[in-house]
């Protein structure tokens, strides 16, 4: 192989410098040739030939070298096959691994190009303009490069992890062959892998338990058999497909939801309030409502002198005390969901859902009393958080992802190559490396 410093520079193996020059524009030209030891080999037989028929040129498009990209202008020769078997009888020399015959881009163009799209998640279309191919080229180099990457088959996965997301507008879909209409949901579920490397391995359209019954059977029943636990928020819909595609498995409901369900009785209290007291929404003046992001903060994360402000801003504007009551049943169902991952014992457990259960039924308010019915028909489920310490934590993250993709590519008009590039930014194991989530450990 040519070792020489200008075809190192230039790094495509068995491509050799032979002088570079720049044209009337400025831009660099690069003249090449094939090495002498890979020039004349017979691609069909794989023997080398001594009869050579007539010179070509061709013109392979690169990645950027310094300022610019140059022009490579690779001449090479056409042969004659001198084997009678071989059914080859006139080719053209080639690089399989960098230049592979009748190509007109580099392989490691592709390459680089494929992995701007899926590793810098950056839009096809920027990307194509970038290394300056089209966008059809750019696309099918991720979707090779994809491929290469995702597993076909879901990975092992004990503990399964299963949320909504939204995907555009709802519409029907035409199938070209058959003609037949068939409704596309405006919401796709993902199957997240919470307690190994698997990522979001899946995304089933629609958020009904149907749809996520017939895929879940659809799978292997070794596999469905390895799920001892599933994680998700207070979705009947989804509890029902456990039940009925799960049965063995058990139901942890994530507790960021029921955070977020005391918070919303908080807020609703607060809102009703100040129409029950002055007709209108909440202003600035109103002390609940200059109080009301600090109302929804850990207590333990608020200094003594914003606690004292949170609680005279209470009793200012409930001298009932119904706001503060509402604040105090917030708190005391997170000081249960707070045993999450200490190893509690039913006593523990059973104290801390008491004290919450008489705190709402004694307030005789209808958001505590409506959230406390939420809480005992998950009770079961959130008693299993509580010893597993599972979160659907890392679902709601990759969420966050499936909507980045979306506003990188300004919305997706195809559905598979929405999951294709959703399953790339959120799938991959070279992410895990990377990633500071820890696997559940149950």
């Amino acid at each position: 192989m040519d070792q020489s410093s200008s075809s190192l520079l230039l790094d495509i193996d068995g491509l050799v410098v032979d002088r570079v020059v720049r044209n009337d524009a400025g831009r660099r030209v690069v003249h090449c040739s094939t090495d002498p030891q890979l020039a004349g080999w017979c691609p069909e037989c794989g023997e080398q030939s001594k009869s050579p028929k007539a010179w070509v040129t061709t013109r392979p498009r690169d990645v950027r070298l310094g300022e610019d990209k140059p022009i490579l202008l690779w001449r090479k020769r056409k042969w004659r096959c001198q084997v009678d078997s071989c059914e080859r009888k006139v080719f053209t020399e080639c690089l399989p691994e960098q230049i592979p015959a009748r190509a007109r881009i580099t392989t490691r163009a592709r390459r680089l190009a494929a992995e701007a799209i899926g590793d810098h998640t950056r839009p096809v279309s920027g990307v194509a303009a970038e290394f300056g191919m089209d966008w059809r080229i750019a696309h099918d180099a991720f979707v090779a490069h994809s491929a290469a990457v995702l597993p076909d088959a879901p990975p092992p996965v004990t503990v399964l992890g299963v949320d909504e997301t939204r995907r555009g507008k709802a519409h029907y879909e035409t199938d070209p062959t058959t003609g037949e209409k068939t409704w596309v949901d405006r919401f796709d579920t993902g199957l997240v892998d919470l307690s190994g490397n698997g990522g979001l391995f899946a995304q089933v359209n629609g958020r009904t338990s149907k749809v996520l019954i017939e895929w879940l059977q659809a799978q292997d029943p070794d596999w469905l058999a390895t799920i001892t636990h599933i994680s998700m928020d207070t979705s009947a819909t989804y509890a029902r497909a456990a039940r009925l595609a799960l049965p063995n498995a058990v139901v942890v409901v994530d507790r960021f939801h029921l955070v977020a369900l005391a918070n919303k009785a908080v807020t609703d209290y607060r809102r009703e309030l100040a129409w029950a007291l002055r007709g209108r929404r909440g202003r600035k003046c109103d002390p609940e409502w200059a109080q009301r992001n600090r109302l929804l903060r850990a207590v333990e994360t608020l200094t003594p002198d914003e606690l004292a402000k949170v609680r005279e801003a209470m009793r200012r504007a409930d001298p009932s005390g119904g706001l503060e009551k509402c604040w105090q049943g917030k708190e005391l169902l997170r000081k249960l969901l707070k045993l999450a991952g200490t190893n509690p014992d039913r006593g523990q457990i059973f104290n801390a859902l008491t004290a919450f259960y008489l705190h709402c039924a004694d307030s005789e308010i209808s958001q505590l009393r409506r959230l406390a019915w939420t809480v005992h028909a998950w009770q079961n489920s959130i008693i299993a958080g509580l010893h597993t310490g599972i979160s659907n934590g890392r679902t709601e993250g990759y969420n966050r992802i499936v909507k980045h993709i979306g506003r990188i590519a300004f919305g997706f008009r195809n559905q598979d190559n929405q999951k294709r590039r959703i399953r790339y930014a959120c799938t991959r194991k070279s992410r895990a490396s990377t990633s500071s989530a820890k696997p559940c450990q149950l």
